[in-house]
């Protein structure tokens, strides 16, 4: 997320300075919710570190499929607060109608990307705790490059996508994360992690 955020400035800083300034708003107040993730992540890799060390693997799929149903409760959580918080907390603080309502629209749109964040935060405990991390360089590169490619197209219209502007940012965010939790998936099944933890049993 904080790649994201720091390539959503940049292109968005393109767009006038209270565009640039309603990014920074919106970024923090995401991130506070990708922090969520990160704790549930940090969890995770020492349990599944455990495991391994134990050699358990078998529970090191359990561990996993226990994480990924609280990953995504803690993501729905996030989307109501996101949805029904977000707008009356924007709304008290900050004294610009066209800032709230950007700032708004933007958390709307970004809040569908909590469940494939935590999920991607969830792989990548597995495989660094399962001692393969050297994988997710693949996972963030792809992420990374279909974000600044699709910021650029969206927010400006490039390449026959529609010009969404600000909103851009938080579509290109989205699809990079969703996108990243599909690399990871092929990773875990093309180098049988799967059947190596039972992972998905």
């Amino acid at each position: 997320p904080q790649i994201n955020f720091i390539t959503n400035n940049v292109f968005l800083s393109g767009l006038g300075e209270t565009e640039l300034g309603t990014a920074g708003i919106t970024g923090v107040f995401y991130l506070v919710f990708a922090l969520v993730g990160n704790g549930l992540n940090s969890g995770l890799q020492g349990l599944i570190a455990r495991r391994a060390g134990e050699n358990r693997p078998g529970e090191i799929g359990k561990l996993f499929g226990q994480s990924v149903w609280i990953a995504l409760f803690f993501a729905a959580a996030g989307i109501l607060v996101l949805y029904l918080l977000a707008p009356v907390i924007l709304t008290a603080v900050l004294q610009s109608e066209t800032v709230q309502t950007e700032a708004i629209g933007f958390l709307k749109i970004r809040a569908w990307g909590l469940p494939f964040l935590y999920l991607f935060q969830m792989s990548n405990a597995f495989l660094v705790g399962s001692n393969n991390s050297r994988y997710m360089k693949y996972a963030f590169f792809i992420e990374a490059v279909i974000n600044i490619f699709l910021d650029y197209a969206l927010i400006y219209g490039h390449w026959g996508l529609p010009r969404l502007g600000f909103n851009g940012a938080a579509v290109a965010s989205v699809i990079a994360e969703i996108t990243a939790v599909l690399v990871v998936l092929a990773i875990l099944l093309y180098k049988k992690f799967n059947l190596r933890f039972n992972l998905f049993d």
